[in-house]
This record gives structure tokens, C-alpha cells and sequence, in this order.
């Protein structure tokens, strides 16, 4: 009686959603994971970024004119390309991150050879931030 081998293959499947499901490999099915997790990680929530000052100025200040440091300061905003509002599972955005609550902040800044030796500028700031 010749010998007979059998093989057991093992098919991994990915399920889209529970409705659309295709065979898969494990390692794809761990990187699949791994980038959903990121994804809802990045929340939609004020993250700290820099803003030139000049930027946030007034058009009739006479700021730019004058020598004066920092030019740029550190602030909370809402960031469309550092949160995600959307599907996880799919990789879908649907709505952008946008700010819900704005408060006034007060930064300053020292200027040189200028009667003025530092001056209080007023940026706004994001508090918290909404998925609009």
C-alpha cells in the first residue's frame, strides 16, 4: 500500500466590515491592526505647534518693523494633518478636526533699541477641538 500524505492549509481571512472578507496572511493581518490602532490614537484634540508672531498680528502694527525676539512661539491648535476624524476600521476620513473652543493667550516679546522694551501680544489659542 503506497504512503499517502495529507496537508492541512490554513487560509487566514481579513473581514471588511463583516460583509467583503479575502484571504489574508498574518503579517498583513498584524500591520492591518497596528494601523487602525495608530489612527485612533490620533485624536481630535488641541496639539502644541509653532505660529510666527508677525502672522498673528494686526495689519497696522508697527511690529515688523522693529527688531524684537521670539519670532515664534509655541501654541495649541487643532491640526487637521495630527488628528483623525473618521473610520479607523476603513481608513476613512469623513469629517475634519476643527476648533470648538477659542481663548484669547498673551505672549510676550522683548524689542531692542526701542523706547519700548517688550511688548504684550494677544494670539488665540484652541482649547478643544470638534470633528465637523
Amino acid at each position: 500500500m503506497a504512503a499517502t500524505s495529507q496537508f492541512l492549509i490554513v487560509t487566514l481571512t481579513v473581514c471588511l466590515s463583516g460583509v467583503l472578507c479575502l484571504p489574508g496572511d498574518l503579517d498583513a493581518d498584524i500591520k492591518l491592526k497596528e494601523q487602525r490602532e495608530a489612527l485612533q490614537k490620533l485624536e481630535c484634540e488641541p496639539k502644541a505647534t509653532w505660529v510666527y508672531i508677525e502672522s498673528q498680528l494686526e495689519p497696522h502694527d508697527d511690529l515688523p518693523d522693529k527688531t524684537y525676539y521670539p519670532h515664534v512661539v509655541s501654541v495649541r491648535r487643532c491640526l487637521k494633518e495630527c488628528s483623525f476624524c473618521g473610520n479607523a476600521m476603513m481608513g476613512v476620513p469623513d469629517k475634519t478636526c476643527k476648533p470648538d473652543t477659542i481663548e484669547p493667550r498673551d505672549v510676550v516679546v522683548q524689542l531692542f533699541n526701542d523706547v519700548e522694551r517688550t511688548r504684550t501680544i494677544t494670539l488665540m489659542e484652541h482649547k478643544s477641538c470638534k470633528c465637523m
